[in-house]
C-alpha cells in the first residue's frame, strides 16, 4: 500500500492546508509507507519554507499546471479549479495503483469527487480530510441557491464521495453532525481536530519579541491581533465596530493588528481612511512559518470569527496557534460554535454574538486595564494547548486510523467504513 496525498497546495507553500498536510506527511513517516503528493504548482500565500526542510523518505511529488491568475479573482480561481480537476484525473489514473490509499483534502472544493472516481477506476481507497464543506458554504454566503438543480447535483456528488470513503476525517463535532445529516454512516466518520506547531510555538513576552518592537508597538500598548485569512466566511464588522466605540471615548492604548490577507482586507483598507479609527488599525502581510512564533506573539489578545451560518461547515483553526502562544482569545460568531465551546472548556477568553460591538469593546477595555486577567487567560490557553491540542496526539490518531485501514485492506474483502 502507498499513500497518495491530494491538495491544491503543498510544501513548500505555507498556506493553512499546506502546513497541515506537510505536518501529516512528516507524522506518517514512521509507518514506513511510500507517499506520493499530487498538488498544484502555485503558492497561495507567497511565502515558502526551505525546500531542504522537509526530509521524508519515499516521498515523491507531482505538481500540476496552474494558470497565472490571481487568487483574489473569483473567475481566476474557478478556472484554476477546472485546470486542477482535469490534470488530477490524468495524474491520478497514471500514479494511483490498486491497493493505494488516497488522502484527499477539500481544496479545491469537490476535489474529493474526482479522488473517488480515480479510486474506483484504480481499485484504491479514499480518506476524505474535510477542512470545509461546499456547496453549502457558498450558498450560505450568497453565492447560488441551495434549491438550484446545479447546486443540488454538486451536493449529491459530494455526498456520494463521502459515502464511498474508507473514512471521512472531520475537524469538529458539528462538522461530524453535518456529515451524518447527509447520510454518511457514523462509523465512516472520525473526528481528528487540526493542530498547531506546539513544539515551535511558545509564549514570548513583549519586551523579548524583536518583531513587536520592529512593528512599532510599545510594551504599554494592548495589541489585539487577527492572524491568517480574513475572508468572506469571517465577520470583521463587529470588531471594527468595537474599535470605533473605543476610539470615541477615553480608553487605554489599544491597537488592532491584522496579519495575513483575504477578501475582507479591502474593507480594512477603507476603515483605515477614517480619521478616528484609522490610527488604531494596522495591516501586515503573511509571515513565513519560521517567523510564526514571533508574529503570533506580537498581539496581547487574539480574536477570530466565523459567520454563524457556517458552523458545521468550517472550523477556524486560528484558535490553535493563538492558544499555543498563550494569549487570551476572543471569538465572534455562534456562542455555541466549535471555537466558542473550546474557549469555554479552556477558560481562555470570551465569545460574543455577531454584532455585539459593545460587549467586545467592554471586554477589551477590561483586558487592557487588568494585566492579571490577561495573564491568567493566556496561561489557561497555553496549558489547554499542551494538554488537549498536542500535535503529536493528533498525528498518533492519524497513524492509528491508517494502520487500521491497512490491516483491513490486507486481510481481505473490504467494505466502506469497516475500519473507520
Amino acid at each position: 500500500m502507498r499513500i497518495i496525498l491530494i491538495n491544491r497546495f503543498f510544501f513548500p507553500d505555507e498556506s493553512a492546508t499546506s502546513l497541515m498536510l506537510t505536518d501529516l506527511v512528516e507524522g506518517l513517516a514512521p509507518l514506513g509507507v511510500a507517499m506520493h503528493a499530487i498538488t498544484a504548482s502555485a503558492s497561495y500565500t507567497g511565502t515558502e519554507g526551505s525546500a531542504q526542510a522537509l526530509s521524508v523518505p519515499d516521498l515523491t511529488v507531482t505538481r500540476l499546471p496552474t494558470l497565472p491568475l490571481s487568487h483574489q479573482s473569483l473567475a481566476g480561481r474557478v478556472l484554476n479549479f477546472l485546470v486542477f480537476y482535469l490534470a488530477l484525473l490524468v495524474a491520478g489514473v497514471w500514479h494511483v495503483r490498486r491497493g493505494d490509499l488516497i488522502i484527499c483534502l477539500t481544496d479545491p472544493p469537490f476535489v474529493g469527487v474526482f479522488a473517488t472516481i480515480i479510486a474506483k477506476l484504480r481499485q484504491a481507497k479514499v480518506i476524505h480530510w474535510v477542512q470545509d464543506i461546499y456547496p453549502e458554504t457558498a450558498t450560505r454566503l450568497g453565492y447560488g441557491s441551495s434549491s438550484s438543480p446545479s447546486i443540488r447535483m454538486l451536493a449529491a456528488a459530494r455526498d456520494w464521495a463521502w459515502r464511498n470513503a474508507a473514512a471521512n476525517v472531520v475537524i469538529g463535532d458539528r462538522m461530524r453532525d453535518m456529515l451524518c445529516s447527509r447520510g454518511v454512516e457514523p462509523q465512516q466518520i472520525r473526528v481528528i481536530p487540526n493542530w498547531a506547531d506546539d513544539e515551535g510555538l511558545a509564549p514570548i513576552s513583549p519586551e523579548a519579541n524583536p518583531l513587536r518592537c520592529e512593528w512599532g508597538f510599545s510594551d504599554a500598548t494592548l495589541v489585539v491581533g487577527y492572524s491568517g485569512n480574513l475572508g468572506r466566511a469571517h465577520d470583521v464588522d463587529t470588531m471594527l465596530g468595537a474599535a470605533a466605540l473605543l476610539a470615541k471615548g477615553p480608553s487605554p492604548d489599544i491597537r488592532f493588528l491584522f496579519i495575513g490577507g483575504g477578501a475582507k482586507h479591502a474593507q480594512l483598507q477603507a476603515a483605515m481612511s477614517d480619521p478616528h479609527l484609522g490610527p488604531m488599525l494596522e495591516r501586515r502581510g503573511y509571515r513565513p512559518r519560521i517567523e510564526l512564533s514571533q508574529s503570533l506573539n506580537v498581539p496581547d489578545v487574539h480574536w477570530l470569527s466565523l459567520e454563524p451560518g457556517l458552523e458545521g461547515l468550517i472550523v477556524p483553526s486560528k484558535f490553535y496557534g493563538a492558544a499555543a502562544v498563550g494569549r487570551p482569545i476572543i471569538f465572534i460568531g455562534d456562542p455555541d460554535g466549535e471555537v466558542a465551546r473550546l474557549i469555554a472548556i479552556a477558560s481562555c477568553g470570551a465569545s460574543f454574538a455577531k454584532g455585539d460591538c459593545a460587549g467586545v469593546a467592554s471586554f477589551l477595555s477590561q483586558l487592557a486595564s487588568d494585566s492579571a486577567l490577561r495573564d491568567r487567560l493566556g496561561a489557561n490557553a497555553h496549558v489547554f494547548s499542551r494538554s488537549a491540542l498536542a500535535r503529536e496526539q493528533r498525528l498518533s490518531d492519524w497513524r492509528a486510523l491508517i494502520s487500521g485501514l491497512q490491516a483491513s485492506m490486507t486481510a481481505g474483502p473490504w467494505k466502506a467504513g469497516q475500519a473507520a
